[in-house]
């Protein structure tokens, strides 16, 4: 990542902390989880067993996304509340109200987290600064694309000193149909992404679990042939080497696989892949508990 994108990722990390009323430090909560996947890699490497690791992802995930994801919450109710708040502003200013008034009555209704926004617009207001001001201050807290674009159009509007009534009509419902089109295509992509889900995140792991049991059934069947003499201890040797490569390759591709899942479910739903990164250790996690526990199974359907 470069030192741009990396600068970028944490602007856009510390406005949603922010937005969901976390004051700790974004680089703190970075280096925590930081230091819960080296620590639990550490373990995993003590103990041969990746479990301890992708618990350890887990947590991470959930320390550094967690506030994240309260942010884009927020975000979400504000643009889902946006266009009928503007529908009522746009209403006070055409019966003879003023902007301020406008926003004092949005504050006073109930828009969710936007009434709390609102409050500090009108805030801005009150102490003196001027509509573009307080508007652009408004973008800034809250990191929403229909926002800025909504802001910036209205902000246009009020230095060409043209209508701005009819300017926040035609606003509200180009938000309203922008925050539409983004919900239906949430609906429509549905099935694809319970597809992903189940075929990468369940099923594969349970057919590759299932090849291990097996795999487990004829290593100990190797075993009781090379203490018969019947199979050379070398050769059983060589076939306990090959399994376990055969299963480390495998396990890294379910793990890969469930890794990949997590970022095209969001891409498909949201047409963002960063934002599946969030779900990527979940989707690790099941995907190999899938496996390890029907590779229990069928090895212990088979007498093991």
């Amino acid at each position: 990542m470069s030192k741009s994108a990396l600068t970028g990722f944490i602007r856009n990390y510390s406005r949603h902390l922010r937005l969901a009323g976390v004051r700790t430090n974004p680089y703190l909560l970075i280096l925590s989880g930081v230091l819960v996947v080296l620590i639990s890699a550490l373990l995993a490497l003590l103990v041969r067993d990746l479990t301890p690791l992708l618990v350890g992802l887990l947590v991470a995930d959930f320390i550094v996304f967690y506030p994240y994801y309260k942010g884009v919450k927020i975000a979400s109710e504000v643009d889902a509340n946006l266009s009928d708040a503007l529908k009522q502003i746009a209403s006070t200013l055409q019966s003879g109200g003023t902007f301020e008034m406008a926003v004092r009555e949005v504050v006073s209704a109930d828009y969710g987290y936007l009434s709390k926004q609102f409050r500090y617009i009108l805030e801005d207001l009150q102490s003196g600064n001027t509509i573009d001001v307080a508007l652009g201050r408004f973008a800034a807290r809250v990191p929403s694309e229909l926002v800025q674009r909504v802001v910036t159009i209205i902000v246009d509007a009020f230095h060409a000193g043209g209508g701005l009534a009819k300017v926040l009509e035609d606003v509200a419902e180009d938000a309203r149909q922008t925050y539409r089109l983004m919900e239906e295509r949430k609906a429509k992509t549905t099935m694809q992404a319970m597809f992903l889900v189940v075929s990468s995140v369940i099923l594969s792991p349970f057919i590759v679990g299932a090849a291990f049991g097996i795999m487990h059934f004829f290593v100990r069947m190797g075993k009781e042939f090379a203490g018969s003499s019947i199979l050379a201890p070398a050769k059983y040797a060589e076939m306990v080497h090959a399994v376990g490569y055969i299963q480390f390759f495998l396990t890294v591709y379910v793990l890969f696989q469930a890794a990949i899942s997590s970022v095209m479910v969001t891409a498909i739903r949201e047409g963002k892949l960063s934002s599946g990164l969030r779900y990527t250790p979940i989707f690790m996690l099941v995907a190999y508990l899938i496996l390890i526990g029907t590779a229990a199974m069928v090895g212990g359907m088979l007498g093991g």
